[in-house]
């Protein structure tokens, strides 16, 4: 009986396992990184509200439209327009069938850098926005 036990656990893991490749993971971050191309050129273009209305229930849950548009008007006063970014970090979680990826990105704004983290929620259908948290001198300060 030991030995059934073992093998049914040992299916039960390599099903788990299988579950959660690195092929989704590299697919989720590279949804990912394409959506902050796209969430750092609507910003600069001052669409918010497009950001905000195709983000994740998780981000309405969080803040309202107004709220969203406030915190991107402030970041773009301070620091100006988006530039280069670079990956410098990231995070892959699976919950409940979803697969979240966070990625931080080291940004060269116009006046200033910062660091961008973007917690994403990815699908073979879409990738929505579920938080958005930036990290500059420069917000403080002027």
């Amino acid at each position: 009986m030991g030995v059934s036990v073992r093998k049914i656990l040992l299916l039960l893991l390599g099903l788990a396992l299988s579950a959660c490749s690195p092929a989704d993971a590299s697919r989720g971050i590279e949804r990912s990184q394409q959506a902050i191309a796209a969430f750092h050129k609507d910003m600069n273009a001052g669409k918010f509200d497009d950001i905000y209305y195709a983000s994740a229930k998780e981000m309405h849950d969080a803040v309202d439209v107004a709220g969203f548009e406030q915190l991107l008007g402030a970041v773009q006063r301070k620091l100006g327009k988006a530039g280069n970014s670079k990956q410098v970090g990231w995070h892959v979680n699976y919950t409940n069938g979803s697969t979240y990826v966070t990625l931080t990105m080291e940004t060269m704004f116009d006046k200033d850098k910062a660091t961008e983290t973007f917690i994403y929620v990815t699908s073979d259908e879409s990738t929505k926005l579920v938080g958005y948290n930036i990290q500059s001198l420069a917000l403080i300060t002027q």
